[in-house]
């Protein structure tokens, strides 16, 4: 019976994670990077997040987590983007681009796809806590800069 209880709570648990489309853009070179954090209600696992993906970026037409970065802003600087899927029980607001990314995250995505995010004071104060972790947990962490906010 206990085991019953046990494995309904790891449903219900499991039922309230969500699927999102972490992309960032990196600085080359720099620690000064963008992340958002992308959500489709019909995509429930990391296979259907994976391959909308691969399918954004071979056609460079983003049909699921439509995203376009302003690009005008790193003109002189080259940057590259990077995917990663993850589930999350945590909600953040809807993504819009625009030239407020003034919320510093400490961002980490787990060998279980988890996603992690948590909000720092300053972008410095989340490097200086990013470089605090053991060496395994910062090789999965980075910062970033977002313009979401986590929500209640």
């Amino acid at each position: 019976m206990l085991a019953l209880g046990m494995l309904l709570a790891l449903s219900a648990q499991a039922a309230e994670q969500r699927v999102y489309l972490v992309a960032t853009v990196q600085l080359d070179g720099s620690s000064l990077a963008q992340s958002v954090f992308l959500h489709e209600p019909q995509i429930t696992d990391l296979e259907g997040c994976l391959d909308a993906v691969r399918e954004g970026q071979s056609t460079r037409d983003w049909q699921r987590y439509r995203h376009i970065f302003r690009r005008d802003r790193f003109k002189g600087f080259s940057g590259h983007m990077r995917y990663r899927c993850a589930f999350s029980d945590l909600q953040f607001s809807s993504w819009h681009d625009g030239p407020r990314y003034n919320q510093p995250y400490l961002i980490s995505v787990d060998e279980a796809s988890t996603l992690n995010v948590v909000r720092t004071p300053s972008q410095a104060k989340c490097m200086t806590q990013l470089r605090a972790l053991p060496a395994g947990k910062q090789e999965q962490s980075f910062c970033a800069m977002g313009n979401q906010h986590i929500k209640p």
